[in-house]
């Protein structure tokens, strides 16, 4: 007797660029398919009794079509709260200070600024016994540990930040799992033995006349030219360390054209693993104001950017795969200690609480100092829990309600994402292996 069949309800249906032909794409599975029209089109309707057998099967395996009596609701909320705490990562950021050789207008650290404040050493040993202590117990099982560097500029304490992997390291180890190192810099101070110590190193470059205009020295001269020098000098000592350089280009109105020269010039650099983002510019309450990108330009540029590094052959991995995964705030036991020793989840939350003797004195003090942030289900957050896209977006982002009141939490993708689709099912046939489709970022 054959089990009695329903779309699923997180099937999405985009147009194909082929006539008669249309795109299946489930958002609970990640599974993506091709079909005429008339197959589409039934599978929408319900009426997929129609279909010939073998199609109906092949529609099954694929998770377009689901038994009858499946709570497919249900089912992604097991997978969302079994994803959470199943989570093998575990992500520490360390803000070492919050002094900076650069004067950006749109830092988010201008408006609580204190040069003052510098990491300490028992806090970097606090941070190791609480690594120890989350990883060796188990709170997770977690196998892997990302240790993240921010400031102010994190290379004006370069010592905490040797000290820092030192311990943190060892803890790791100790506890049974691997260190990940990546630093946020400006760039500016980067030298081989830092290259030598992080895995990933991430600078913000624009176009030169922009860059020095939004990114100026203290005083005032630009930072471009400086910044690019040392990437150029260093080159051979980031493939020496086999260390990826990120690279990230805040998109205004006025620099969205200068896009496809940077990426050029960031390939150019001889560096060999690189990895190259555009983020759209927003307007918070702390910066001077900038004239923006709309979100549908964006989108177009975003785009742009995915089709130059496949023609680079450059490995894509912006597929909007269904992880059911939370941001990394949402993810129990990650932390961020700030550089007076106080705590918060991530770069949003701007206004740290507690400290981390407190937590270290009791660990499962955890839950109760986050408690608004760490209880968040977006199953019980209407309407996260009925929308088809909570597998891909994972939920409300924390920074878009607290950070950025007046953007829209559900905008969670750079690009349209039939479009994406579109492009995926022509170029995927032409280069599968410049596709990484189990890609999930660390952090």
């Amino acid at each position: 007797m054959s089990v009695a069949l329903k779309p699923s309800y997180y099937n999405h249906h985009a147009d194909s660029e082929t006539p008669g032909e249309a795109i299946l794409f489930n958002k609970s599975w990640g599974s993506i398919a091709t079909y005429e029209r008339e197959v589409s089109d039934a599978v929408a309707s319900g009426n997929h009794h129609t279909l010939p057998g073998t199609t109906v099967e092949e529609l099954a395996g694929g998770g377009f079509l689901v038994p009858a009596d499946l709570d497919e609701i249900d089912a992604a909320h097991q997978r969302w709260l079994s994803a959470r705490q199943a989570n093998s990562l575990l992500s520490v950021t360390i803000e070492l200070t919050q002094a900076c050789n650069l004067g950006c207008g749109f830092c988010y650290q201008n408006v609580y600024r204190d040069s003052a404040s510098v990491i300490t050493d028992e806090a970097i040993q606090g941070v190791a016994r609480y690594v120890k202590a989350v990883v060796g117990e188990r709170r997770r099982p977690i196998t892997d540990v990302v240790l993240r560097f921010i400031g102010g500029e994190p290379l004006l304490q370069k010592g905490q930040v040797m000290k820092a992997i030192t311990a943190v390291g060892g803890a790791t180890a100790d506890a049974g799992a691997l260190l990940h190192t990546q630093m946020d810099t400006n760039g500016t101070l980067l030298d081989e033995g830092v290259i030598q110590q992080l895995d990933t190193l991430s600078v913000t470059i624009t176009n030169r006349e922009d860059h020095d205009v939004q990114r100026p020295k203290l005083g005032g001269q630009g930072s471009f030219d400086q910044i690019v020098g040392r990437l150029r000098k260093h080159s051979g000592d980031f493939n020496r360390y086999d260390t990826l350089l990120s690279v990230r280009f805040n998109v205004n109105a006025t620099n969205a054209r200068h896009v496809p020269d940077t990426y050029r010039m960031v390939k150019g650099l001889g560096i060999h693993s690189t990895e190259f983002e555009v983020y759209p510019v927003i307007n918070y309450g702390f910066n001077l104001p900038i004239l923006t990108l709309s979100d549908q330009a964006f989108r177009k540029l975003f785009m742009a950017v995915i089709r130059l590094k496949f023609e680079h052959g450059e490995v894509i991995r912006d597929f909007p795969r269904p992880t059911f995964a939370p941001c990394s705030a949402y993810t129990p036991w990650n932390l961020k200690v700030a550089a007076d020793g106080r705590l918060a989840l991530c770069d949003a939350m701007t206004a740290p609480v507690s400290s981390l003797d407190e937590l270290l004195a009791n660990i499962d003090d955890y839950h109760r100092i986050f408690s608004k942030v760490t209880s968040y289900d977006p199953f019980h957050d209407d309407p996260c829990g009925t929308c088809t896209n909570v597998g891909i977006c994972g939920g409300k982002y924390y920074c878009k309600d607290v950070s950025a009141p007046d953007r829209d939490p559900c905008d969670f993708l750079n690009y349209e994402m039939d479009e994406f689709l579109r492009f995926f099912v022509k170029a995927y046939a032409e280069a599968p292996h410049l596709f990484d489709l189990a890609y999930q970022a660390a952090f």
